[in-house]
């Protein structure tokens, strides 16, 4: 009878080790792949981080050109409207002494029209200087200002066509994937718990056994459960 009666429990047994062996190679297998993820991720992110500041550096340098550029235009520019000031200025002198039939108003006729010349001159070379594309005019119509705003962005957007300037999207990149890469480790741990308690039930002899079994059963549903929220809200944007 006592020899009828052990095969039962001995059959239990041998389940339920079956089942903490397969339980134990699953989630060793389990770390391997989210302790590879997590690396992965510390790798991308260690990565976008330096993307970012090569971007920075672009963009200081591509703005850095840009400023120069319109120090130069507006140097340009007030040098066009400061001659051209000066040449109406003149003209003005011009139209009073025309008609001057003394040898002495002729002679000042000559001069200013020469010094008009002159004014018109310089007025029209610092022009050529000037990206007239973004001088901005008054109701008039007159030249009065230098589109400085508009001038920077179309350099930028030049600029990003061929190297990244992006240096926001970058480090919010890498802070993106040192978060994952954070979590990730944490879940290792947490799937290193359930490996623990499944380890224990295998060798346990004892009624504890149910209990670690349940105990790593319980860590591996919170985990997993964890994942898929963090994939929904992913998905969903939040």
């Amino acid at each position: 009878m006592s020899e009828s009666a052990n095969p039962a429990p001995n059959s239990q047994a041998n389940r339920l080790s079956t089942v903490t062996t397969v339980l134990i190679a699953v989630v060793s297998t389990i770390i391997a792949l989210v302790a590879s993820q997590a690396a992965t991720a510390s790798g991308n992110a260690t990565e976008a981080q330096h993307n970012g500041v090569i971007a920075k550096i672009n963009l200081e340098r591509t703005d850095g050109g840009a400023w120069t550029e319109i120090a130069r235009s507006r140097r340009a520019f007030s040098d066009y409207r400061f001659n051209r000031r000066l040449y109406d200025l003149t003209f003005d002198y011009i139209i009073q002494v025309q008609d001057g039939e003394t040898p002495e108003q002729q002679a000042q006729e000559t001069r200013l029209r020469q010094e008009a010349a002159a004014q018109l001159e310089d007025s029209n070379l610092a022009y050529e200087f000037t990206d007239a594309a973004y001088l901005v005019e008054d109701d008039n119509g007159d030249l009065v200002d230098f589109d400085v705003d508009n001038f920077v962005n179309d350099r930028r957007q030049v600029a990003g066509i061929y190297q990244d300037i992006a240096y926001a999207d970058n480090f919010s990149e890498a802070d993106t994937l040192r978060d994952s890469s954070l979590a990730l480790n944490i879940s290792v741990l947490g799937w290193f718990v359930a490996l623990l308690l499944f380890t224990w039930a295998e060798i346990t002899r004892s009624a504890l056994r149910w209990l670690w079994l349940a105990g790593g059963v319980v860590v591996s549903l919170a985990i997993l459960a964890a994942y898929v929220l963090s994939g929904l809200s992913a998905a969903l944007g939040f």
